[in-house]
């Protein structure tokens, strides 16, 4: 039964992303009226389909490549919704964009509840594992912000506004947006982090996995990013790069990492 909540989301999605597409590429904003309502819709079941997993399997459903990719998914559209209705930002397109492709990319993995043996099966595991993708999805969403950024700057400083930047908003709320991201993200990475290392400690004693060391070096990176934005050293075109260098080693901890090496972590 689930699974038809997430072909239909993903229909949903898919619909989303043409019209967001069509959107960009015509530079007009007379279809987003459609691609909120579609997003909605498709949120809406997506988080019906997320909740039936909990309750067949009594845990996060974080813990297949499936289920966290298609939770970053529904992160992802969770943030750009709330920005929307926040900041009037026109950020939603981009984010049903980035939606859809890791929905897409989840459904092609095995879609079975994965076993989590008993000894791990715990409500602090379960908060680490949601805290540590939602983080990454507020990451995600930084790292959109400062392309979009990049490339209104690039607009402004040759004087030419024939493309996409006609749509965006001006460079002091986009850098703004990508700044209480991160003002959110880091804290939020960082707790999920250290309930982790305590609990798996606990658990499972001192263990040198890759996953945690790669997340080790993702969290000084934001750390950095977090630091120079916060005490205002950073700014702008600076946290824009830094931003984009924390997000290409963000997704290769979430697919790389866990695809490539034996980290305990790995998902089922």
């Amino acid at each position: 039964m689930g699974t038809i909540f997430f072909e239909l989301a993903l229909t949903l999605y898919f619909a989303g992303f043409l019209l967001s597409l069509a959107g960009i590429v015509r530079k007009k904003d007379d279809l987003d009226k459609a691609v909120f309502l579609l997003a909605l819709a498709g949120f809406i079941l997506h988080t019906i389909y997320l909740v039936i997993r909990y309750i067949k399997s009594g845990q996060a459903p974080v813990f297949s490549m499936h289920e966290a990719t298609s939770f970053f998914a529904w992160s992802i559209l969770f943030i750009s919704l709330c920005m929307s209705f926040c900041y009037r930002a026109k950020v939603l397109n981009f984010g049903v964009i980035l939606s859809f492709i890791f929905m897409f990319i989840s459904a092609f993995f095995p879609r079975t509840i994965p076993f989590i043996k008993p000894e791990l099966r715990s409500l602090w595991i379960d908060i680490h594992a949601l805290m540590a993708v939602f983080g990454i999805a507020l990451f995600s969403i930084a790292f959109v912000f400062s392309v979009l950024y990049l490339i209104q700057e690039r607009a402004i400083k040759f004087k030419k506004f024939g493309g996409i930047e006609r749509i965006l908003p001006n460079l002091e709320i986009l850098d703004r947006i990508n700044y209480r991201l991160i003002f959110w993200g880091f804290p939020i990475y960082t707790v999920a982090l250290v309930v982790g290392f305590v609990k798996y400690l606990s658990l499972l004693g001192f263990l040198l996995d890759p996953k945690e060391i790669w997340s080790f070096l993702t969290w000084i990176v934001y750390l950095a990013i977090f630091y120079l934005r916060v005490k205002g050293d950073w700014r702008k075109k600076k946290a824009a790069y830094l931003t984009i260098i924390g997000f290409l080693l963000i997704i290769f901890g979430f697919f790389g990492i866990n695809l490539l090496t034996e980290s305990f972590h790995k998902p089922l």
